[in-house]
């Protein structure tokens, strides 16, 4: 993982067997990075490191999993991060203005 488990509480919602399947996972892509460049289809040449949920963190399928460097997980993953903090300020705004009561309805 990215950054190592220091803080993190992810690490107790990993399978027992999560180093075997990360292993799996690493020896299928090549240890090799996965991810693609949109814009010229091309695939990162640096060693990977990590393996990374495509969708559902608690999905540990081989299918569901691909190999990472570090920087591309660390970026994927602050995106991921940035994108649940904007959703859930948005809800919290919403929820504020919902429970202000109007002025004149006092």
């Amino acid at each position: 993982m990215a950054g190592g488990w220091r803080g993190s509480t992810r690490k107790a919602t990993l399978p027992r067997d999560w180093s075997k399947i990360r292993a799996q996972r690493l020896a299928i892509d090549g240890f090799r990075c996965t991810h693609t460049r949109v814009d010229t289809g091309r695939r990162c040449v640096e060693r990977a490191t990590d393996v990374d949920h495509v969708g559902d963190r608690a999905d540990h399928r081989l299918s569901q999993l691909r190999s990472k460097c570090s920087w591309h997980h660390l970026e994927k993953s602050s995106r991921e991060g940035g994108d649940a903090a904007t959703k859930w300020a948005a809800i919290r705004a919403r929820e504020q203005r919902a429970a202000r009561k109007h002025p004149g309805l006092r």
